[in-house]
């Protein structure tokens, strides 16, 4: 039975997209965007456009990783949100090993016109920023 989200909730949008993650649908998961958006690498780059925000999601989708957040905070200013969470991951490599991973997310959302809420900037290794 195919799940349904309410991507005008913050919230909501990101369910859809780690949904999309799941499920493997690159489609999906690039919608969840802004045309402007920006896509912060676990080094720092930050990977600007659709276009080029696809490649390290297409990555991602290819694992098909189950990403749990938790603790998550919501702040609305008008037609902006900031929403900051920490995660975790599991999934499978090609080679059939385990894949675990945690850290913390920050991202910058934008309600569209149809009132979708798009990222701006998404950060999901923001927590390591501040490590040493």
């Amino acid at each position: 039975m195919p799940e349904n989200f309410d991507r005008t909730n913050p919230a909501e949008a990101v369910k859809y997209f780690r949904h999309c993650i799941l499920t493997g649908d690159l489609n999906g998961a690039l919608s969840c965007f802004d045309n402007d958006g920006v896509y912060i690498e676990r080094d720092g780059i930050e990977i600007k456009g659709l276009d080029n925000i696809k490649r390290p999601l297409e990555h991602l989708c290819n694992w098909k990783p189950d990403i749990q957040g938790n603790k998550q905070k919501l702040t609305i200013v008008g037609d902006l949100a900031v929403w900051v969470d920490k995660w975790t991951l599991k999934a499978s490599s090609p080679d059939g090993n385990l894949i675990e991973m945690n850290g913390a997310t920050t991202c910058m959302m934008k309600e569209n016109e149809e009132g979708i809420w798009l990222w701006l900037v998404d950060n999901p290794f923001a927590g390591q920023v501040f490590e040493d």
